[in-house]
């Protein structure tokens, strides 16, 4: 035989031993996925029922992942967190404990990956505290404190001190000055 026929006939043995082995492969499902694979990315990030200190934040994911919430006052300090407690698709934190009328910055973390607003993180301002005054008490009247300064209640503030504890929540807080100063201007 020529080296032209032995050619042919390996070549003719290759394909037919390999065309079967494809259609093998093939039917046994192993395909294999080139390029990076498609993350749990969260989609339709909302934030909802925000009051004076809490939010609710929610998103969903195409798979059932369990996230964390990273949060706090400043976009570079996200040093407080808030898991979910279970994994889900459509997925809802709560935050609590807010301070009023802040804006808060956050991220959503699945697995080892933070996902952002396009680069910056999410935000949103809680509620500010409405003042309402308690109907047992009445505020003072300037009468009954005209020694006071706004620098004696700043240096008082976070104590239980009666003498400035206007609205009588037990507490000298930025609610108090706000009294102090609407008398003040009265």
């Amino acid at each position: 035989m020529s080296k032209r026929k032995i050619f042919l006939i390996i070549g003719i043995l290759i394909l037919l031993i390999s065309v079967p082995g494809a259609i093998f492969v093939l039917k046994q499902q192993a395909i294999f996925k080139l390029g990076a694979q498609t993350t749990n990315k969260p989609e339709n990030v909302k934030v909802s029922n925000i009051t004076e200190q809490t939010a609710t934040i929610t998103w969903t994911t195409q798979k059932a992942t369990q996230g964390v919430i990273s949060y706090g006052l400043s976009a570079t300090n996200l040093t407080l967190v808030q898991p979910e407690s279970t994994p889900a698709i459509n997925h809802q934190v709560t935050l609590n404990n807010l301070l009023p009328e802040n804006t808060y910055f956050f991220v959503i973390k699945i697995s080892d990956k933070a996902f952002d607003n396009s680069g910056q993180p999410f935000t949103f301002t809680t509620k500010a505290k409405e003042l309402t005054p308690s109907p047992t008490s009445t505020p003072p009247t300037p009468a009954l404190i005209p020694s006071l300064t706004e620098e004696d209640f700043q240096s008082v503030m976070g104590t239980s001190n009666p003498t400035y504890d206007l609205n009588k929540d037990g507490i000298v807080n930025t609610f108090d000055l706000l009294l102090f100063r609407q008398q003040q201007n009265k």
